[in-house]
Order: C-alpha cells, then structure tokens, then sequence
C-alpha cells in the first residue's frame, strides 16, 4: 500500500513538471514567433499576434487570435489587461510558479506601450529568462526510489542519505 502511494505521488509529481516544462516551452516559441513577426515583417502588435496566430495550435493559437480580436476592437482597455484576460480565458497557466505566471503576464504590460526596439527587446530579455526557467527545471528533477520496510534499520541510511541530499538541493 505504501509502495503504491508512493508510486502515484511520484508519478503526479513527474506529470506536474513536465506539464510546467511544455507550457515553458510553448511561452517560449510564442515569444520567438512574436519576436520573429515584430523584426522581421516590420508588424504592430496587432499584426504580429494575427501571423503568429497562423503558426500555433490549438488553445496557443485560440489566445493569440483573441488577443487581436480584442486589440482591434479598441475599447480603451490597456494592452496588459487585454493580454492578462485572454491569457486567463484561454490558458491554463496554473502548472507554472506564481513568478513564471506574473512574468508572463508582465509582457503583456511592457508590449503595450512600447516601441518596436523597445517591445523587441523586452521580448529578447523574456527568451532568454524562459530559457533559463527550462534549464533549470531539467536540472531540478531527481526521482529516488528506496526499497525495502519503512522503519527498517537496514533501509536507516539509506533514508538518512535522502534526506541530507534534500537539505542542501532543497524541496519543492
């Protein structure tokens, strides 16, 4: 019973960071889809979303498109909240850390009002801490098994050795 509940909260665990690692990745090549509408088709941000949106699947293409939609229709409403609500609507960024998704959504503030240098390299400076995040994650994990009877003298080590470990590479 314990072996098997131990299993499941480990495979829960995996399949939470590899959620967060492909909603990473996707942040990721919407930032370069972005960046590559912006510098090289010389776009607004409403045409770099709508031929971005052409190049993304799914609920991905589903926030760019509506992101534009609500751009275009120019109720007064500022960029970032634009960005902010679509993303809540069409996302579900609730796998990422609470910094990831507040980073996220600070793009959308910085996009708003800027230049295209200026919203070029926000969107550089975004690759590049997204980049970061991914190494980081791969880095993180460490999946160990211990065998044996929990409270087993003989297993006392090996459990002791797990728990330094996790002391100084910390616990999430």
């Amino acid at each position: 019973m314990i072996l098997l509940s131990g299993a499941g909260l480990g495979f829960n665990k995996s399949r939470e960071l590899g959620n967060r690692k492909k909603h990473l990745e996707m942040l990721m090549r919407m930032i370069i889809l972005l960046k590559g509408e912006i510098r090289y088709g010389n776009k607004s941000l409403y045409d770099a979303f709508t031929g971005a949106s052409g190049k993304l699947a799914g609920k991905y293409r589903e926030f760019f498109i509506l992101t534009a939609q609500e751009m275009r229709q120019k109720t007064g409403t500022s960029f970032g909240k634009i960005f902010r609500d679509c993303a809540e609507k069409c996302l579900n960024l609730d796998c990422l850390s609470e910094e990831e998704r507040n980073r996220f959504y600070s793009l959308g503030d910085k996009l708003g009002y800027l230049g295209l240098d200026m919203q070029l390299k926000q969107l550089d400076q975004m690759e590049k801490e997204t980049e970061e995040k991914l190494i980081q994650l791969e880095t993180k994990i460490a999946i160990i098994e211990v065998g044996g009877t929990v409270g087993d003298i003989e297993s006392q080590p090996f459990l002791e050795a797990i728990r330094q470990f996790q002391h100084e590479v910390g616990h999430e």
